[in-house]
């Protein structure tokens, strides 16, 4: 292999985890209500996550969405679903596992696969898949045990004229965020 080259020889996926003080219904109701799920995530959703659902997620500040399908949902604990958050042709999965723990405490599991594109496409996606999902369930946690919305986004990318624009982007979790801001780029270079 040439010397800067990488050679793939499975398509990655994503997994990443964190411990809630919350119960597990606490936390489950957290990410399949919008009224919540908005505070940390997304800035708006066409309805609840529930079983067979065909929703649309949206970030107003980047006028961009994302179509997702619910597949399963198992009460209090695990939530799949599909997104065409990075090639719409080519949806990834996403699961949300809620795993009870000691203390009425909660380990949230979150995993995405599915991804497709070039091998350069393939390690963008996945490291913004970890560190949004990793921001999403920090602002998770910040929200479910100390009732403080962190706008880790707003900080995870403040010289972006959009993030200190729009107010609500400290809502949007930083996978959709950064991948919403190479596509929009890559569109208008494109243009």
């Amino acid at each position: 292999m040439p010397e800067g080259t990488l050679e793939l020889t499975k398509v990655p996926s994503v997994k990443v985890g964190m411990r809630i003080r919350r119960t597990p219904d606490d936390v489950f109701q957290a990410i399949v209500d919008p009224d919540i799920t908005s505070k940390i995530w997304y800035t708006k959703s066409s309805g609840k996550i529930t079983p067979g659902a065909e929703l649309v997620w949206e970030w107003e500040m980047y006028g961009v969405s994302s179509r997702v399908s619910v597949r399963e949902i198992e009460e209090n604990s695990r939530v799949i679903f599909t997104w065409s958050g990075y090639t719409p042709d080519n949806p990834t999965t996403v699961e949300f596992r809620f795993i009870p723990m000691a203390s009425d405490t909660t380990y949230v599991e979150v995993s995405e696969s599915g991804f497709t594109g070039t091998g350069d496409e393939l390690v963008r996606y996945v490291a913004d898949s970890t560190s949004g999902f990793t921001f999403v369930l920090s602002a998770l946690k910040a929200l479910l045990e100390h009732n403080i919305a962190l706008g880790l986004v707003l900080d995870a990318h403040p010289g972006s004229r959009a993030m200190s624009r729009w107010p609500a982007c400290r809502a949007v979790s930083s996978i959709m965020c950064s991948t919403m801001v190479r596509t929009l780029r890559d569109r208008s270079a494109m243009s």
